[in-house]
């Protein structure tokens, strides 16, 4: 449909131009996505630019991480994205995939320019990004891959094989990138053609949450495919406590990763439920408990957020205390499955994080 400038005489189509006319290179658009991801329509994390792959003569474009953990593989075509683009980005894709974690902070740190900077931290990098994003469940660093391919246009060919990789689980994304010149002013119109976009009003006069288990029966879900035997115990155990000693509404079970007990429309606790642990986060007044005391209180390790993601999965029940905001912090206990919810010292714990809430 184009790009309308509307004026005082009405609207005005603007000019429509090509990446290519403008004599604009891939490299153009590499700065742009590093400056700002969200060009293309998420928040991403780049950490690699121009990587070249070990033993190869292969060099992606620019490598990336979302806030699920997923590496993201994202090539750059200023012309039509031709059919060789997709085989090119599966074998980058396919690289990466045999990577470490220290091959990505390798890669990050050589991006930053934090060469020979023993303070430099990928992982603390990672943590703050997700928390940005609104991800408070740090998930592990490659557990997938994607791929992202920008272009000025999508030929047939490719887009058959992306909705055939979807098909079978590949998460592929083809963005098309429209340009628009007025005067020495350029504008670009990123679009997503594939996945297509769900629409708006699919859901509209549906009987129910199709595809969301969660929102149709939370408590079977959290119980039978989040938890495990053990976790599932722990997680009826600690209900149990819960609501012995304070009696409060809960828990609400309808979100996809968490189960939570508010207090004054606030959750004051939200249990994230996984097979391995648990993860409580308490939401209490600032100041109101310190991470070595509250360790040492509970027998547990102190999180320690100097440690690799590998070290810290490979500990045990851990607890910390990090500031929300001048009036409020959250307390992340990880609670593996040997940690006893109805432990005399844990219920004394509970009572008094009941206590800091910051009604």
């Amino acid at each position: 449909m184009g790009l309308w400038k509307i004026t005082s005489n009405g609207p005005s189509k603007v000019k429509e131009t090509k990446l290519k006319e403008e004599k604009l290179l891939e490299e153009h658009l590499e700065e742009w996505i590093t400056q700002d991801s969200s060009i293309l329509g998420e928040s991403l994390l780049v950490f690699g630019r121009q990587v070249t792959i070990p033993d190869t003569k292969d060099r992606l474009d620019l490598l990336a991480v979302d806030p699920n953990g997923s590496i993201t593989v994202i090539e750059l075509k200023r012309g039509q994205m031709k059919d060789p683009v997709d085989i090119q980005s599966l074998r980058y894709a396919s690289y990466v995939s045999k990577w470490d974690f220290q091959d990505f902070e390798n890669t990050a740190r050589n991006y930053f320019g934090k060469v020979g900077d023993a303070e430099f931290n990928f992982n603390e990098l990672f943590e703050s990004f997700c928390s940005e994003a609104g991800i408070d469940d740090i998930p592990d660093i490659n557990r997938d891959q994607r791929i992202i391919i920008v272009g000025s246009a999508v030929r047939e060919k490719l887009g058959s094989v992306a909705l055939w990789l979807r098909a079978h689980n590949i998460d592929i994304k083809l963005i098309e990138v429209q340009a628009y010149k007025e005067g020495s002013d350029l504008f670009i119109e990123p679009s997503t053609i594939v996945p297509v976009a769900v629409g708006r009003f699919d859901s509209v006069g549906k009987t129910g949450p199709e595809g969301q288990p969660w929102l149709a029966d939370g408590k079977a879900w959290h119980l039978e495919k989040r938890c495990s035997p053990k976790t599932k115990e722990m997680l009826l155990l600690l209900d149990q406590v819960v609501q012995e000693e304070f009696g409060i509404e809960g828990p609400r079970w309808s979100q996809k990763y968490y189960v939570a007990y508010p207090v004054n429309d606030f959750n004051w606790l939200s249990v994230h439920t996984k097979p391995r642990f648990l993860v409580l986060d308490f939401l209490v007044k600032a100041g109101a408990f310190k991470t070595e005391e509250l360790a040492e209180r509970l027998a547990v390790e102190k999180f320690d957020t100097d440690e690799s993601l590998a070290e810290k999965l490979g500990m045990p029940s851990t607890v910390f205390v990090k500031n929300r905001n001048p009036t409020s912090d959250r307390i992340r206990l990880r609670a593996k499955e040997d940690f006893d919810v109805k432990s005399k010292t844990f219920v004394e714990f509970l009572k008094d994080a009941y206590k800091a809430f910051p009604k």
